[in-house]
């Protein structure tokens, strides 16, 4: 009878000293079951320093080098690496990381093979290797883990128990919000529904919005407070009588305009309304029981993703975690072009994040060539992916394809000569 793969056991050594200024440190985790599955094999996370979190990834049957197994390292961002992109200083504490194979039952070393701390990414957490043991060499039961030589810092106790995460009534509480006038005074029109947001949230959050209501164009739609009584009676009168009007004139405003200049005109008619971009920003009249101050028309993109873009911008959490069964990658280019547009950076960075982690071989040379040549930073990411993966990424029929039909893609040249040269570099 089978046994099914199971942890028999794991251990963490204390750190023993090394030198003066160095310790090493050793997780190690033990498997039973090594020729009856082919699945990876995920340890349990483990820390290094405060903060600093570790995992490892066994592979006992890699697809890509069937004779072989694979052990990679993965490191576990914290608040502020998933922030920066960037390894904090405590995990660059870390000089060296031997990554290990043995056989269980003797101890006997199998393999080691050395990975270099400061070669993670953001864009590619796990380093390690694809042929890292054959499997000719190990037994049924085996142990594999990770040595670091790092240099200690001091660090205190940890008495508390981490804060729970952020709650889903909260988060359930702020997406409502969106669905409701009360307390808003940006009502968004976007494929036949409603969204409502406060305008002081949305300037915190973007840089983009704030440009839009605390620039030129604010004073020009806020009503004139200094007018006479008269004025004020009259005004409202045509206003009332705009509303029922289907002509009215507007004058034109670019958002060059709105953005930049200090000389504006305000606008002929009471009920301004201006276009920015492929969005058109119009102010209501101005009665005592409306709640909205601007009416925005958004006509470039879904409903769904600039819902979920405005959740973010209220909550912090990324809509990435509900599939519904769409395609992720997909989702995440449309996710990270509108934080683009809209300068949300934090959410930019993690859609970026997402793309990255959801590239596939055959994949991804479409969205180098197609899509990522718009934001450098994105052609970057997935060209990294390319030049890592190009043995398998060259085999794919898209490759080819693309490599046949250049003049359907305008940037294919460029993006073929950073290719060659990231491939060749000079010497």
């Amino acid at each position: 009878m089978q046994t099914a793969p199971i942890y028999n056991s794991s251990s963490i050594m204390p750190p023993e000293p090394t030198s003066q200024n160095k310790v090493t440190m050793c997780f190690q985790y033990s498997y039973s079951g090594i020729f009856n599955s082919s699945q990876s094999i995920f340890s349990p996370p483990f820390s290094t320093h405060t903060d600093t979190f570790w995992q490892l990834k066994f592979t006992p049957l890699c697809s890509e080098y069937p004779d072989y197994c694979s052990l990679a390292l993965f490191w576990i961002r914290n608040p502020d690496e998933q922030k920066s992109g960037r390894l904090s200083n405590e995990r660059l504490h870390v000089t060296k990381a031997l990554l290990f194979v043995k056989d269980s039952d003797s101890n006997r070393l199998i393999e080691k093979k050395l990975v270099n701390i400061k070669s993670f990414r953001n864009r590619w957490p796990g380093q390690g290797w694809g042929n890292f043991v054959q499997r000719i060499y190990l037994t049924d039961r085996i142990t594999f883990g990770v040595e670091f030589e790092t240099i200690p810092l001091q660090q205190s106790e940890i008495t508390l128990i981490p804060n729970e995460s952020y709650p889903n009534t909260l988060k359930t509480a702020w997406e409502e919000q969106l669905e409701l006038p009360t307390g808003s005074d940006v009502q968004f029109n976007v494929e036949g529904h409603t969204l409502y947001a406060s305008s002081k949230i949305l300037s915190n959050r973007s840089q983009y919005f704030k440009d839009m209501f605390q620039g030129d164009w604010c004073e020009v739609s806020k009503p004139n407070s200094s007018s006479s009584s008269s004025s004020s009676s009259s005004s409202s009168s045509v206003a009332t009588t705009a509303t029922t009007e289907t002509d009215t004139t507007i004058e034109e405003v670019t958002p060059e305009d709105i953005l930049f200049n200090h000389d504006i005109k305000p606008p002929i008619s009471p009920v301004p309304s201006i276009t920015l971009d492929s969005e058109t920003i119009s102010s209501p009249p101005t009665s005592s029981n409306s709640y909205t101050k601007y009416k925005i028309f958004i006509t470039d993109c879904n409903f769904e993703i600039f819902k979920d873009m405005l959740v973010f911008l209220y909550t912090d959490q990324t809509p990435f975690t509900k599939n519904n069964g769409k395609d992720q990658l997909s989702y995440a280019i449309e996710i990270f072009s509108i934080a683009d547009k809209y300068l949300i950076d934090d959410l930019r960075y993690r859609a970026m994040q997402i793309i990255w982690e959801s590239l596939t071989d055959d994949r991804a040379a479409e969205i180098l060539f197609s899509v990522a040549t718009n934001w450098p930073d994105l052609k970057e990411c997935v060209l990294d992916y390319v030049v890592n993966r190009f043995n398998f990424v060259r085999k794919t029929d898209t490759f080819k394809n693309i490599k046949s039909n250049q003049s359907n893609y305008p940037s294919a040249g460029e993006v073929f000569a950073e290719l060659l040269l990231k491939l060749v570099p000079d010497s």
